[in-house]
């Protein structure tokens, strides 16, 4: 019997999920620290016009991060389903053939980046201090966007093939370099936004060398080759993962509509609101998202495995969790949110305002944001993409759009910061319906999966 056969059935149910929640989560936190500091460091180390520029760096981020998660997320879903049938040399041959792909498609963004930046920029709406400093930012940060890229694919992988504590330890050693560099960059060396982009991207180098032991050790049922990819099999990953790619767009989308509507019906105060809320908001996400990443694995294994009481038991717990977690972390916010707010704007009494109105509408959504995160990752890890792409839809672009454009009319301006927990709410009805009106399948999805034939590479 294989490790991951160990791995991902045998013991109790509770025990492998906490086995994968625990390093995933423990990751995800570190992250969110190491994200916090970065914007503390540009808030108070570069200004208010540093946060501003953030905000209209996140989409290249999105844009990147989308990719490699329906790249990554797909493949190493559809590979644990096949390992769950025994199917291992299928499953290396879906990660061989992800991995030269990914490579490929990456080298070709930065590019293309690099040939659209001001353009782009321009395009957002950036001007002045803020584009000066979002240019100098991405001027340093897209050299780099291969290797973050490459990052999200691996580990995604990495974590399926029964390792999710090497994935947690690449993601706190480069969350703890990057800080270190943040000190020297943006501190000691004054490089400002320059500084910031650079720290960051150096520590996606460590990430990497440490993701790349996993393939010398001996659990590691994957071994580290290139094949080249055949047009179904890149169609099949691309299809499970499309709901991961949906939320980084649809974030993405939101984030350009939302800094120009921001900054040209309202202030760039407001854009300075909303840029520090979706920095803080990455906090409740990503732990929500280590939430999921524990539910994944051992459902999608399951399934293939055909060991069904497993999958809904898993999802339980995953949904337990997930909610519980952004209850508390909605009430904490909404106690604390000023003081909060002011680690980070300080002397403008009329920014930390708005910022704490604008955090505060953001963490009441939380709860519902979790329910909706952990239901559309349980149709995903069944290979049943539509269901989650919709739901990755519905939260995170068109309900989000239409609570921005209807309830300020309706309501106020107060209540533009509402869009979200709209949003949150309104999908609560969706994946609820899609959770009671599709049990799982009464037979092995054996001969349900449109799978790939011969596609060894």
């Amino acid at each position: 019997m294989s490790h991951t056969s160990t791995e991902f059935n045998q013991g109790s149910v509770s025990q492998t999920f906490h086995r994968y929640l625990i390093p995933a989560v423990a990751g995800m936190l570190i992250k969110c620290a190491f994200i916090f500091i970065d914007t503390l460091f540009i808030g108070r180390l570069v200004g208010a016009d540093g946060l501003g520029a953030v905000s209209l760096v996140i989409p290249y981020f999105s844009v990147f991060t989308a990719i490699a998660m329906m790249l990554g997320i797909g493949g190493a879903t559809w590979m644990s389903i096949e390992f769950g049938k025994g199917n291992h040399d299928k499953g290396q041959a879906i990660f061989s053939q992800t991995l030269f792909f990914s490579v490929g498609v990456f080298t070709l963004l930065v590019a293309l980046s690099w040939l659209t930046l001001d353009s782009v920029l321009h395009a957002f709406g950036a001007e002045g201090a803020i584009f000066t400093l979002s240019r100098e930012y991405l001027i340093y940060l897209l050299p780099f966007l291969l290797n973050y890229s490459i990052n999200w694919v691996v580990s995604s992988f990495i974590r399926n093939d029964g390792n999710p504590k090497l994935a947690m330890v690449a993601m706190v050693a480069g969350a703890l370099v990057n800080i270190v560099l943040d000190v020297v960059f943006i501190w000691w060396m004054d490089m400002g936004m320059g500084g910031a982009a650079l720290a960051t991207g150096l520590a996606q180098w460590v990430m990497t060398a440490i993701l790349l032991t996993h393939f010398k050790s001996k659990t590691a049922q994957l071994s580290l080759r290139f094949s080249r990819c055949r047009r179904d099999v890149i169609q099949r990953v691309s299809s499970i993962g499309a709901p991961n790619f949906f939320i980084e767009l649809a974030l993405t989308i939101t984030i350009v509509v939302f800094n120009f509507v921001l900054l040209n019906q309202y202030s760039e105060a407001h854009l300075i609101a909303y840029s520090l809320t979706i920095n803080l908001g990455v906090f409740v996400l990503f732990i929500l998202l280590g939430i999921s990443q524990a539910c994944q694995p051992i459902i999608s294994y399951n399934f293939g495995a055909g060991n069904y009481l497993w999958v809904k038991q898993s999802f339980s717990l995953g949904l337990k969790y997930g909610v519980c977690i952004g209850l508390s972390v909605g009430v904490l916010v909404s106690i604390f949110a000023s003081e909060i707010v002011q680690w980070f704007i300080t002397d403008d009494p009329a920014q930390i305002a708005m910022s704490v109105e604008a955090v505060r509408w953001y963490f009441l959504s939380a709860p519902f944001m979790a329910a909706n995160i952990i239901i559309s990752t349980y149709f995903q890890a069944l290979a049943q993409p539509s269901k989650s792409s919709v739901l990755s839809l519905l939260r995170g672009l068109i309900f989000v759009l239409v609570g921005l454009f209807m309830l300020p009319p309706l309501l106020g301006d107060k209540f533009v910061w509402s869009a979200f927990v709209f949003a949150e709410v309104m999908t609560i009805g969706f994946s609820l319906y899609f959770v009671t009106r599709n049990p799982l399948p009464e037979k092995s999805p054996t001969n349900d999966l449109h799978e790939v034939a011969e596609i060894k590479g």
